[in-house]
Order: C-alpha cells, then sequence, then structure tokens
C-alpha cells in the first residue's frame, strides 16, 4: 500500500511462465521485480539471500516485454520475537539485485 500511496503500480504474486514472483511494482522507467525469504533468526541472512537469488535466475522473473528497464531484487527479511516482552521484530536484512 505505501508504493502504491508513493505513485507505484504495484503487483503481488505476478504469474510467469516458469514460476511467480513475490512482488512487482513499477514507474515510468522502471519494472522492479521482487523475491522476498523470511528467515526466523539472522544466522542464514547469506544462505537465504543466494536461495532468493537462484530463484530469480531459475525462474526467469526478469525476462519480461518491456520497454522499461527491469531491475529484479533478492531480499532477505528476519522476523523474529523479542525474547523479553514476546513482541515480533522485524527488519530488512538483505537487499541485492539480480543481474
Amino acid at each position: 500500500m505505501i508504493l502504491q500511496l508513493l505513485g507505484y503500480n504495484t503487483y503481488t504474486e505476478y504469474q510467469t511462465a516458469l514460476g511467480r514472483s513475490d512482488l512487482c511494482f513499477e514507474d515510468d522507467e522502471h519494472l522492479y521485480i521482487c523475491e522476498f525469504k523470511v528467515i526466523s533468526s539472522n544466522d542464514n541472512v547469506q544462505e537465504m539471500l543466494e536461495e532468493a537469488k537462484e530463484q530469480i535466475s531459475e525462474k526467469k522473473y526478469g525476462l519480461r516485454i518491456t520497454d522499461k528497464e527491469v531491475i529484479t531484487l533478492a531480499i532477505v527479511i528476519i522476523n523474529e520475537n523479542k525474547d523479553d516482552t514476546h513482541e515480533p521484530i522485524r527488519e530488512v536484512a538483505a537487499v541485492e539485485q539480480v543481474n
């Protein structure tokens, strides 16, 4: 919803011939394709980042017929509970552009 308020067109679970990317958003010049991986602790951030990048490449999410620059992003989010208050903590642990 925030992306829409900022003026981006957004699409979730965008279907391609080989799979579904988690989120796509675009402006007049760029099309962003995002693959998210959610983990419970920061122990395996790099491993999950590599998994997201492999999925983007394997499923060819970046192949689109468009006149816009396509930017693919692998994103890892940590979703864990704080030990003392049991409140959830969510943070973006890694973002990497995939070529």
